[in-house]
């Protein structure tokens, strides 16, 4: 037990839990949106794939901001990147009176939206593994980073930079990454190309203009 299990909410500090909790939740509530965003704007074929790249966004995602994200986003930054390991893994957050439990679900919401963004990008292009890489890779690096700069007390905010509504650290992120992954993997393979018509649909339609 430590600090943190010492401390009693206020009422006002209890509504505002509850309120980022709720917020948290609206926000998670996005990965439902971009799924099915998604799926609709791909081929019947890969709409499973599709789904399941937005649930490891979250699970592998979950993961890597646990291990390293959050502490690189919040833990103790001077300039560039954070790296105090009490925020590694939440390993310290019992000992600091701040419910770092909290702001952390939040941040990691922030996360997987700007890794979800990136799945869209990307839709019916990537393996299933080298997605989860990079899944990996953005929510435990990427986005903390940017993260550190803008509201951990990075060089960003250090000269009077607000980011608004994540404007920068989640928007601009996530769609950077999937304008850079689109570029390196091209058009989508037959996208462009236009079925031909069956025998059938040619016949309906030469007996359809004799009327």
């Amino acid at each position: 037990m430590g600090a943190y299990s010492d401390v009693v909410y206020s009422e006002r500090e209890a509504i505002n839990a509850v309120w980022v909790l709720v917020s948290t939740a609206m926000i998670f509530f996005m990965q439902c949106g971009f799924a099915l965003l998604e799926c609709g704007s791909v081929r019947q074929k890969n709409s499973t794939s599709i789904l399941i790249k937005n649930l490891f966004d979250a699970c592998v995602g979950c993961i890597g901001f646990w291990l390293v994200g959050y502490a690189f986003a919040f833990g103790d930054v001077k300039s560039f990147i954070g790296g105090s390991p009490y925020f590694f893994a939440s390993s310290g957050f019992e000992q600091m009176p701040e419910d770092h439990y909290l702001l952390w679900i939040f941040h990691f919401a922030f996360a997987s939206t700007a890794a979800t963004i990136v799945s869209g990008s990307l839709a019916e292009r990537t393996q299933l593994n080298a997605y989860i890489l990079f899944s990996f890779l953005l929510t435990s690096f990427i986005y903390p980073v940017v993260a550190a700069w803008n509201w951990g007390g990075g060089w960003l905010q250090q000269r009077g930079v607000h980011d608004f509504a994540g404007v920068t650290t989640i928007h601009l992120v996530g769609g950077t990454a999937g304008l850079c992954g689109a570029y390196i993997l091209g058009e989508r393979i037959g996208k462009s190309k236009r079925p031909k018509p069956s025998p059938e649909t040619v016949e309906h339609f030469t007996n359809s203009r004799e009327y």
